[in-house]
């Protein structure tokens, strides 16, 4: 390059001063716009008798060891979460809830010694399996439900088992209603479409 024209580029190089406070305030908005691009409605439903996690909530999902999670909103089934296992129930499942969603402290308030169902709207990814799930209810410090067992199919079908909730349940934001997805940790998908827990009447 000619001399003049190298001349020309640096009397025209943006400083040093000027470059890096430039540089670092736009990297900040780019942040501040991925931040602003997440889904929107990302709060469960909840009533005084129900919890509710889908659609786009189902994208607040959290994994505990042994599991991931991903959601997927481009779904042809709609928004949905795609759980799986990479370790198996027998090495991992007693670690934590699997892939869970968190009551939150006011739905943990009225659960205390009420029958409660729980449900989840599942399938297997794949015909490959798996074949079979663990779902449970934890009430962390005050006892759980146990891993329930529950048949998998790669067509849409409702898992669901009841369990009276502890009478001295209180609530302390560390409930979890969870799932393990694949109890052999194979890495197969279970796609998940809704959680759902519910508060019987009294008497059912």
């Amino acid at each position: 390059m000619p001399r003049a024209a190298i001349s020309r580029l640096t009397r025209h190089s943006v400083p040093d001063w000027v470059f890096y406070p430039a540089a670092g305030l736009a990297a900040c908005a780019m942040i501040a716009a991925a931040l602003t691009m997440r889904p929107t409605g990302l709060t469960p439903t909840v009533t005084d008798t129900a919890f509710i996690v889908a659609g786009e909530a189902l994208s607040d999902l959290i994994p505990g060891p042994g599991t991931s999670v991903r959601f997927d909103p481009t779904s042809s089934d709609g928004p949905v979460a795609r759980a799986r296992a990479d370790a198996s129930f027998e090495a991992a499942g007693t670690m934590s809830a699997g892939v869970a969603a968190i009551p939150p402290p006011e739905f943990e308030d009225r659960i205390a010694g009420r029958r409660l169902r729980i449900e989840m709207q599942v399938r297997a990814s794949s015909a490959a399996g798996p074949y079979t799930a663990r779902i449970g209810y934890f009430t962390i410090g005050y006892g759980d439900s146990g891993w329930r067992e529950v048949d998998l199919s790669p067509d849409w079908s409702t898992v669901s088992f009841e369990w009276t909730a502890p009478e001295d349940a209180v609530a302390n934001n560390n409930e979890a209603v969870g799932i393990w997805p694949d109890p052999e940790g194979l890495g197969r998908e279970v796609v998940i479409r809704s959680i759902r827990v519910t508060i019987l009447p009294d008497g059912d």
